[in-house]
């Protein structure tokens, strides 16, 4: 049995396209998995701070609004998403609501980087924070009980996590991780 020329150059045809279709496809499927997978708000530009800065962050970000920094006013902070959370406190030993922004949205929007955070207060003290503590969706709070955080109540901003919901939480190794006076981030 012979084959023509012409059906082995129609299938020849047909199996190139098919290829180049397929790997379009599997390309195409590739591009819209890294879309979902990184935050689209973490691409965005980030703009200069309008009022005085509260938070910057540093390190190995990839968005930024200054030399090396991502530098947020409350309202830059406001505009990525608002949480509430009431839990206890190891710091007043009472519950408080607080409101504030996720800890891991704050990283998402600068395209952050690292396995650590530092978190560096007014006062000089440092708190390392492992990535893996993102699971529990610690809050950067800028009020407590409905009253903005001050210098003197552990503001402007405050590292919280939710005490209340994860029993593993109830330990002196996260308790020194509550970070108020916040004032700026290192990704490491």
């Amino acid at each position: 049995m012979e084959i023509s020329s012409d059906v082995i150059s129609f299938y020849s045809k047909f199996t190139r396209i098919d290829i180049m279709t397929r790997a379009a496809a599997l390309l195409s499927t590739i591009a819209v998995c890294l879309a979902i997978a990184t935050p689209a708000r973490a691409l965005e530009a980030l703009p200069a701070p309008a009022g005085p800065v509260i938070l910057t962050v540093v390190g190995k970000i990839g968005v930024t609004n200054a030399p090396g920094e991502a530098r947020f006013d409350r309202a830059m902070l406001d505009a990525i998403g608002h949480r509430s959370l009431t839990t206890m406190t190891p710091a007043t030993g009472r519950r408080h609501r607080f409101e504030g922004v996720s800890l891991k949205a704050v990283l998402d929007r600068v395209g952050a980087n690292g396995q650590e955070i530092r978190a560096v207060a007014l006062n000089d003290f440092e708190a390392v924070i492992p990535v893996s503590d993102l699971r529990f969706d610690p809050l950067v709070a800028s009020t407590s009980d409905g009253e903005p955080l001050k210098m003197r109540d552990k503001g402007p901003l405050w590292i919280v996590y939710p005490r209340d919901d994860f029993k593993d939480l109830d330990d002196l190794r996260y308790d020194s991780r509550w970070v108020w006076q916040l004032y700026r981030l290192d990704v490491e």
